[in-house]
């Protein structure tokens, strides 16, 4: 908020069309220019609650993590009890706690071989589950209401309404918590599905979200020039802050139609890390968290893998790039 100086009057002088056209475009470049001081942080995602006692993590000295879990996890006691076992060891080790939600399990998206089945959630389900959460978990007080919205790979991916109805329900039973409007991926459908998006707040007038979620994994691993990135154009579309809630270099990845997409090369992810924090602090009036994912390597036959450890549980080269960046962690 800005406050008028000393000695100024309320009378406001007239402005030329022209002034106003040029402040806009003046306000933009600032909203997209570099900050000049940083408030930045940055913390990890993983899902194994090994991770707040691993050597390498504790020497970071990182104070905030994330997880994705079913959006119903408190509504089933096998998921119930792994989370609680993800909480307690983060809790255990000082961490602020960030939880994404999920599909619930068995939900296979997209429909595949005539299967169907992946479709949204309705509003009495979720609000169902996210009040069970909010019992079970009320310490949790930095939510994404889903993870990846435009990601064929989710229910929302064809329903931005229906992201738009679970903020909702999570603002109105969760107080005084920070709630991400969305967690979008930067993927070729991402200006167009926000556009819907921010469409549907208006719409069912909705408060417009002032802090979003944002995967730039293409624009990091592919190396896209920051005029043609990803992020740029989602920094144009919303307001507020925009945190990389889910974000890292990639050693390998398969798709899910099998062509291997990034081949095993820790030299591409060692690059690809250091461009997302370069990136990150080059844009930190925007961007003040950054969460990277994850921690521990996969065997060969897992598709994804953006571990800073190998298998054996020793650094890749890719943890250089975090020991430089160290001073952000915490």
């Amino acid at each position: 908020m800005a406050f008028p100086l000393k000695g100024h009057t309320d009378v406001k002088p007239r402005r030329t069309l022209a002034a106003v056209v040029a402040g806009l475009f003046t306000a933009l470049a600032l909203m997209l220019a570099p900050a000049t001081s940083s408030a930045l942080v940055v913390g990890m995602g993983d899902q194994n609650p090994e991770l707040f006692t691993e050597p390498h993590f504790q020497k970071l000295g990182s104070e905030r993590a994330r997880v994705i879990v079913a959006y119903d996890v408190a509504l089933h006691k096998k998921d119930k009890a792994g989370l609680q076992a993800w909480i307690d060891a983060a809790e255990a080790a000082d961490q602020e706690i960030v939880v994404a939600f999920n599909p619930p399990a068995g939900m296979l998206c997209p429909n595949l071989n005539g299967k169907k089945g992946c479709r949204p959630v309705s509003s009495a389900q979720y609000a169902k589950a996210f009040k069970a959460f909010r019992k079970a978990w009320p310490q949790v007080r930095i939510i994404q209401p889903w993870n990846e919205v435009n990601n064929l790979t989710q229910p929302t991916v064809y329903r931005p309404d229906a992201v738009a109805v679970y903020y909702d329900v999570v603002r109105r039973n969760c107080r005084g918590c920070t709630i991400l409007g969305a967690d979008i991926q930067d993927l070729p459908n991402m200006v167009t599905y926000t556009r819907s998006l921010l469409t549907e707040f208006r719409k069912r007038k909705i408060p417009t979200p002032r802090v979003w979620g944002f995967h730039n994994y293409t624009d990091a691993n592919r190396f896209v020039k920051d005029a043609n990135s990803s992020l740029r154009k989602l920094l144009k579309l919303v307001p507020g802050k925009v945190w990389l809630t889910e974000t890292g270099g990639l050693y390998r990845f398969q798709p899910q139609n099998s062509r291997q997409t990034f081949r095993p090369d820790l030299v591409r992810q060692k690059r690809a890390m250091d461009v997302v924090l370069k990136t990150a602090i080059k844009y930190r009036s925007r961007i003040d968290r950054v969460y990277l994912y994850h921690w521990f390597g996969a065997w060969e036959g897992n598709r994804w893998d953006s571990g800073v450890l190998d298998m054996t549980r020793q650094p890749r080269p890719v943890y250089d790039v975090l020991l430089k960046y160290k001073k952000y962690f915490n």
